[in-house]
């Protein structure tokens, strides 16, 4: 069965995961590395880098604790991953406000 989160990554953004994804941690982790390659491209990367976000932004404002908790586990923590000064900046002018809020929370507690 198909959860809310991974339904509509699917739907919204197909082209950031594959279609062998059977959970919500995997569709979030491969989220987070399209939005990361994204990032990195510029142009019409950004865009879809923002397309990424504004989906993820949806799912954490409508979503339940389990959804809230997936998307900090596995798609703010892998961006944290790799996060530098330089890049902090650039990924938080993407980020809604309330978004913003949980990455820092998420850098914070890693």
């Amino acid at each position: 069965m198909e959860t809310k989160v991974l339904k509509t990554i699917k739907e919204w953004v197909p082209q950031a995961v594959e279609t062998s994804v059977e959970n919500d941690y995997q569709a979030l982790n491969e989220l987070a590395e399209y939005f990361i390659q994204s990032m990195t491209m510029g142009g019409a990367g950004q865009e879809r880098a923002s397309e990424s976000i504004q989906v993820v932004n949806l799912l954490y404002m409508s979503g339940k604790l389990h959804d809230k908790n997936a998307i900090e586990n596995e798609f703010l923590a892998r961006i944290a991953e790799d996060e530098t000064p330089g890049s902090l900046k650039k990924h938080l002018q993407f980020f809604p406000k309330e978004l913003r809020q949980a990455y820092l929370k998420t850098i914070i507690e890693n």
